[in-house]
C-alpha cells in the first residue's frame, strides 16, 4: 500500500477582489514529520462572490515556483453569489465557459488568452502552468514531487478587467503527499539503521535511535535468524521496493544474479530473484533510487564497458528495464549515488570521473533531462564522491567526499550548482576512518554522517548543514573488521 499522508489548510476572513487589480495570500507549511513529496494537491474556494465571474483568475503557487492558474474565464456575465468550489483533477467536468457557474466540484480550467507571469506580477522567468482548455496541466502534473515541508504557498485572485467587483469569504487547499522513507530505516520509526555484512556472507541490523542501538541481531527470511546466503551474495543497497514504508535489502550475486528480501524490521517477509533473468557478471547494481516518482524503490545498474541501466520496480517485479540516457560515458566514468538534485521527487544519477570530476543526470524515469559536470570546480582524484543526503532538509540532495587523507566534506547542491562547499566536522579523523553512507538517525530531517574504523567501530557525526552538531561512536560495542557496514 501506497504510504501517503493529508495535510489540509483553511483559512476565513473575507478577501476583497478589488476591480481590475490581483490580490494574494500565504503561508508557509513547516514541521509536518518526515520527508515528504506531494502526490496530488486540490483547492476549495468558499463563500465566492463576484458579478462578473469571466473577469476572474485564480492561481496556486507553491514551493520552488510550483504553480497552477486552475481557474481563468469562467461563467462568462452571470453573476455568482456565495459560490462553494472544489477545484479538483479528478473532477466530473471542467468550469462552464458562460452561463454562470454553480456550486460544485469541478476541474482546473482555463480559458481564452493564456495570461503569463507579467500579468500576475511575478518573475519573468516564472512559466505559469494552464489546464484545459488553454493547456494540458494539472495539479498533479504541476504540483507531483514538489517538497512538502518548509514550503511557502500563495493564492492569488485576479479581476483582469473593468467595472466588476467580488469577495471571496474563506479558501483552503489539501495535500496528499507520499512519505520518502529514510535511508536503511528497516522498521519504519521515521530513522535510519545500520546494515551490515560478514566476510562469510552474514547480514546483520541494528535498529538506531540517536547513536544508540534499540535492538541488534542477524536478519533473514527463515528463524532463528541470521540466515546467511553465503560469501557469494553481496548486498548492495537497501530501499522501499514494496511501497510498505520499510527498508529492504536489495542483493547481488558473483554470477550476477540480482535479489530481494522485502524487510519488516529483522524478518524478511519475502525474498526472490529481482526480475525474469540474470544480466550476468558483467552488471553490477550501484545503487537504488526511485525514477519515476511511483513509490517502489528503483534499480541502478553500469555494465563494464559503462553502460548504465535502469529497472524500474514493483516489489520484485521489473515493469521496465532499458539503458539509461541516449549514450555511454564509458568505463572511466563511474556511478556513485543516486539523488534528488533538482528538487522534482525522480531520483537523479551522481557520477565521478577518473580524474574526479563530478556530475550529475537529472533523471525522468529512463530519460535524461539534463547533465552537465555539478558544482564549480574539480576537486582532483585524490576526492571521492561516498554518498548523498540532504543535510540541509531543502528537499534537494547534496554530495558528500572524503579525502584520501581522511578529510570529509560537502557539497550543498541546488541542481547542478553547488550553493555551499567546505570540509566538515570538527577535525580530521585520519585514512583509517571511511564513510559509509549516510541517514537520519536522530530524526531531526537532516542528513549525518556514518563511519566506520579500520577496526571496526562505526560512529555516527549528526550535521545540521555543514555543521557537526555532535557524534560518537555508534552502538555499545565494536563488531570488528570481519563485519562491513553496508550502509
Amino acid at each position: 500500500m501506497p504510504i501517503t499522508a493529508i495535510a489540509r489548510f483553511d483559512f476565513s476572513g473575507t478577501l476583497s477582489i478589488a476591480d481590475n487589480t490581483t490580490v494574494s495570500r500565504s503561508l508557509t507549511v513547516n514541521n509536518l514529520g518526515g520527508w515528504g513529496r506531494i502526490a496530488d494537491i486540490f483547492v476549495t474556494l468558499g463563500g465566492l462572490t463576484h458579478t462578473f465571474p469571466t473577469d476572474l483568475d485564480f492561481l496556486l503557487l507553491g514551493p520552488g515556483g510550483t504553480n497552477l492558474e486552475f481557474w481563468s474565464d469562467a461563467g462568462g456575465s452571470t453573476p455568482i453569489s456565495n459560490g462553494n468550489f472544489t477545484i479538483i483533477d479528478s473532477g466530473a467536468s471542467l468550469l462552464p465557459g458562460f452561463g454562470g457557474i454553480a456550486s460544485g466540484t469541478y476541474r482546473p480550467s482555463d480559458y481564452g488568452t493564456a495570461e503569463n507571469s507579467g500579468n500576475w506580477g511575478l518573475a519573468p522567468s516564472l512559466i505559469i502552468n494552464h489546464p484545459a482548455t488553454s493547456g494540458t496541466a494539472t495539479f498533479a502534473s504541476a504540483f507531483g514531487g514538489a517538497w512538502v515541508d518548509n514550503s511557502t504557498w500563495s493564492l492569488y485572485v485576479r479581476d483582469d478587467a473593468a467595472p466588476d467587483v467580488g469577495s471571496l469569504a474563506s479558501w483552503g487547499f489539501q495535500i496528499n503527499y507520499r512519505i520518502i522513507v529514510k535511508p536503511d530505516d528497516f522498521d519504519g520509526n521515521n530513522k535510519s539503521d545500520i546494515l551490515w555484512q560478514n566476510n562469510d556472507g552474514t547480514p546483520a541490523m541494528w535498529s538506531m535511535n540517536g547513536a544508540s542501538a534499540t535492538a541488534v541481531g542477524g536478519v533473514g527470511p527463515f528463524g532463528p535468524f541470521p540466515f546467511n546466503p553465503g560469501p557469494s551474495w553481496h548486498i548492495k543497497d537497501n530501499g522501499d521496493f514494496n511501497d510498505d514504508g520499510k527498508s529492504d535489502i536489495l542483493w547481488q550475486n558473483d554470477n550476477g544474479t540480482p535479489s530481494i528480501w522485502l524487510m519488516n524490521g529483522f524478518a524478511a517477509q519475502s525474498t526472490g530473484a529481482a526480475g525474469l533473468f540474470n544480466p550476468g557478471p558483467s552488471w553490477h547494481i550501484k545503487a537504488t533510487g526511485d525514477f519515476n516518482f511511483d513509490g517502489p524503490a528503483d534499480i541502478l545498474w553500469q555494465n563494464d564497458d559503462g553502460t548504465p541501466a535502469i529497472w524500474l520496480m514493483n516489489g520484485l517485479t521489473v515493469l521496465t528495464n532499458g539503458p539509461a540516457g541516449a549514450f555511454n560515458p564509458g568505463p572511466s566514468w563511474q556511478i556513485k549515488a543516486t539523488g534528488d538534485f533538482n528538487n522534482d521527487g525522480r531520483s537523479d544519477i551522481l557520477w565521478q570521473g577518473a580524474d574526479g570530476t563530478p556530475a550529475i543526470w537529472l533523471m525522468n524515469g529512463l530519460t535524461v533531462l539534463a547533465n552537465h559536470a555539478a558544482g564549480p570546480f574539480n576537486p582532483g582524484p585524490s576526492w571521492q564522491i561516498k554518498a548523498t543526503g540532504d543535510f540541509n532538509n531543502d528537499g534537494r540532495s547534496d554530495i558528500l567526499w572524503q579525502n584520501s587523507d581522511g578529510t570529509p566534506a560537502i557539497w550543498l547542491m541546488d541542481g547542478m550548482n553547488a550553493i555551499g562547499i567546505g570540509a566538515v566536522g570538527p577535525f580530521n579523523p585520519g585514512p583509517s576512518w571511511e564513510i559509509k553512507g549516510t541517514g537520519d538517525y536522530n530524526g531531526d530531517q537532516k542528513s549525518d554522517i556514518l563511519w566506520q574504523g579500520a577496526d571496526g567501530t562505526p560512529a555516527i557525526w549528526f550535521m545540521d548543514g555543514m555543521n557537526f552538531i555532535g557524534g560518537s561512536a555508534a552502538g555499545s560495542f565494536n563488531p570488528g573488521p570481519d563485519w562491513h557496514v553496508i550502509a
